[in-house]
């Protein structure tokens, strides 16, 4: 679960440095997906380095998962032009959310099921 949440920070981080980078408009909310990936690599590293609170870790992990999803969800809902580097970095993020969040769903549920069988 680690490596996953990796590799979908990692791929959030370059949808918000891909969004700034492609945008006419320079703001720092292009940012956002980075903002959420890098946490999220963050306490999948730490899941790595001290197995023995990955619990923590991957819960916190899964709580940003879950708002960036909701929060991107919401802004796609609002969009008025698609094709736009906008609508392109907020599909991406809610779509990278959406997959960890199932992942981690899936893996919480794996463990539980391990756990009392």
């Amino acid at each position: 679960m680690p490596k996953i949440s990796i590799f979908i920070g990692a791929m959030l981080c370059l949808t918000g440095i891909a969004g700034y980078a492609a945008s006419d408009i320079k703001s720092l909310t292009a940012f956002i997906p980075l903002f959420f990936g890098l946490p999220i690599m963050l306490f999948a590293w730490l899941t790595l380095r001290q197995p023995s609170k990955a619990k923590i870790y991957m819960h916190v992990a899964v709580t940003l998962a879950i708002v960036g999803f909701v929060a991107s969800a919401m802004q796609v809902a609002k969009l008025e032009e698609f094709g736009s580097v906008k609508s392109s970095a907020l599909w991406s993020m809610c779509i990278l959310c959406f997959i960890l969040v199932g992942a981690y769903v899936q893996s919480f549920i794996k463990a539980r099921t391990n756990k009392e069988g």
